[in-house]
This record gives C-alpha cells, sequence and structure tokens, in this order.
C-alpha cells in the first residue's frame, strides 16, 4: 500500500502524531533556552556571593554542590566536606 492509498484514518493519525511531535520538539527546544538561561543566572549569582558551583551532589544527586573557602557543601541534603 503506498501512501496515496492509505486509508483517510491512517492519513489522519499520521498528521496527528506529526503535529504532537512537531509540539513537543517546540517545548524542548523552549525549556533547553530557560535552563541555560538558569545557568548562566545561578553562575552569576555564586560569583557574586562568592562561591562556585561544584558537581551534582554524590549523596542526594538533587543539588550541584557549592565550594566555598575550601568546603564542599550541598545546599539540598546538608553533606559537607573540606578539600
Amino acid at each position: 500500500m503506498t501512501p496515496r492509498s492509505a486509508p483517510r484514518s491512517d492519513r489522519t493519525r499520521q498528521r496527528a502524531v506529526t503535529a504532537r511531535l512537531e509540539a513537543a520538539t517546540e517545548r524542548l527546544d523552549t525549556l533547553e533556552g530557560r535552563q541555560r538561561q538558569l545557568e548562566r543566572t545561578v553562575a552569576a549569582v555564586a560569583r557574586e556571593a562568592g562561591v562556585s558551583v561544584g558537581s551534582p551532589c554524590t549523596r542526594c544527586d538533587r543539588s550541584h554542590t557549592l565550594v566555598k573557602s575550601g568546603l564542599v557543601y550541598c545546599p539540598e541534603c546538608g553533606y559537607r566536606r573540606t578539600l
């Protein structure tokens, strides 16, 4: 069966799937842009506060660690260690 001879419901379903995929792609692009904005904002705030943003916390994995004055700590779970 060629695409031209496909039943009407198949073409309608294909259009619906394509529309959903395009909408999801647009939402993903928007979210990625917002994430980049937030990452830049957090980096600037940390710089102003004299803090460095570290890697994800190895204990809780819910936040990045913060580094200040030789101390690494997680603002989410409270884990701390010295450098």
